[in-house]
């Protein structure tokens, strides 16, 4: 089984076991927020095509830190990071570690007498990625860094154990190009290479 299946996988079997817990044990009544601020952490299944590459996946980990100015409107950080083994041959192949960081905007479907929140993502970032093992053209390189910028849009659903504490699923995907790629000796700007990952979460969030 690859990594990428064992990943999602795993995520899955989280998201159906909280959402049969949630089903046997029915939270009528309880209430929920989105107001003030939050922080989560999630686990990720994630895929990074790069040109004309084939999807690859590859898992991870990221956090959120944001603030609710009302109980549709969230603003947020993000942070994610992934590994996965990706690329175009032409372009750069090899095992990349990539981060992205974001800022961004949450709009809820919120009613505080639910349990079941819906949201909508969008927001704007950078992505870099550190390549190892790195296969270009007929060339092998060391380790070859690159970055850009990104656009991301996304959707999922809390679901909420209290009113501060909540299950977070949902899926992400950024799309943009890497600008620039460090070759150790040299730096090379104003590039285009196109680059679109998706993220798959399953975590926690909480509202202290």
């Amino acid at each position: 089984m690859s990594n990428s299946n064992r990943w999602m996988n795993a995520l899955s079997l989280a998201a159906a076991s909280t959402a049969l817990l949630f089903l046997t044990h029915p939270l009528d009544g309880q209430e929920s927020t989105t107001r003030g601020l939050h922080l989560g952490f999630h686990l990720q299944a994630a895929s990074l095509t790069v040109e004309n590459g084939d999807a690859a996946g590859g898992g991870g980990a990221g956090f959120r830190i944001g603030y609710g100015i009302n109980r549709i409107v969230t603003l947020y950080f993000e942070g994610d990071g992934i590994a996965v083994d990706a690329g175009d041959p032409d372009v750069f192949s090899g095992t990349w570690t990539l981060g992205h960081g974001e800022i961004g905007a949450r709009f809820h479907f919120a009613n505080s007498l639910r349990s079941w929140v819906p949201f909508l993502d969008v927001a704007i970032g950078a992505r870099a990625a550190t390549i190892t093992d790195v296969e270009t053209g007929n060339q092998n390189l060391e380790d070859v860094e690159v970055s850009g910028g990104a656009f991301s849009v996304g959707g999922g659903i809390y679901a909420y154990f209290t009113e501060t504490l909540a299950m977070e699923v949902g899926a992400k995907f950024s799309s943009g190009t890497f600008d620039e790629v460090d070759l150790g000796p040299i730096t090379l700007s104003d590039l285009d290479i196109d680059a679109q990952s998706a993220r798959f979460k399953v975590g926690l969030v909480w509202w202290p």
